[in-house]
């Protein structure tokens, strides 16, 4: 009786990750080599040809995902005029409240002292008054102004944010403990993809 060979469709190698440290090693091998080759990153991020149909892209690419940003944001302009002008608390002090969390995750070499003087000189009324002469449309126009740069940022995070989906995609998905460690994950490798970005 001759044997049959069932052929199996080809898939992109991704390595099974069994711990955290695993995962975001995994996560930062394939960033390099996403890098380094370009035919590899076009085959992981997609599109791919499938019959009847092609396959979209493991993330939207970097022109869709970028012309979304713009025209949500563009379209919340109502929106945010009318929520700046009733906050939830006192938005000077709690600028003031959160400089020690802004200097850790935004600038570390923030002085705070300064940045506190300054915000503390803030006068209210006068925020507010500006922000009601602006209205929405300089909401609009400085999301629009800035089309190109949103572009940029986000052609720069498609390729990491595809990597991070891989790497999920990659754990186990059957029990609660295996969803609550993709969870984990998802978030330590999203600290990665921001010092990626950084430099660190």
């Amino acid at each position: 009786m001759n044997e049959q060979t069932v052929s199996t469709p080809t898939t992109l190698a991704v390595s099974t990750p069994t711990t955290l440290d695993n995962v975001v090693d995994g996560f930062h091998k394939m960033v390099t080599r996403m890098e380094a080759d370009p035919d590899y990153a076009a085959d992981l991020i997609g599109p791919h040809k499938g019959n009847p149909i092609t396959y979209g892209e493991a993330v939207i690419s970097a022109e869709e995902w970028a012309e979304k940003q713009v025209k949500r944001a563009s379209a919340a302009a109502g929106d945010w005029e009318r929520n700046v002008q009733r906050p939830r608390r006192d938005p000077i002090k709690g600028a003031i409240a959160a400089a020690a969390k802004r200097r850790q995750k935004v600038m570390e070499s923030l002085d705070t002292a300064k940045w506190e003087k300054a915000m503390g000189k803030v006068d209210e009324t006068t925020m507010y008054e500006v922000i009601r002469k602006r209205g929405a449309s300089a909401f609009r126009a400085g999301v629009e102004d800035r089309a190109a740069k949103v572009r940029a940022r986000v052609a720069e995070l498609q390729p990491l944010v595809t990597a991070v989906k891989k790497q999920i995609e990659a754990m186990p998905d059957v029990t609660d403990a295996d969803r609550e460690a993709r969870l984990l994950a998802a978030r330590r490798l999203m600290i990665e993809v921001g010092k990626k970005r950084r430099g660190i």
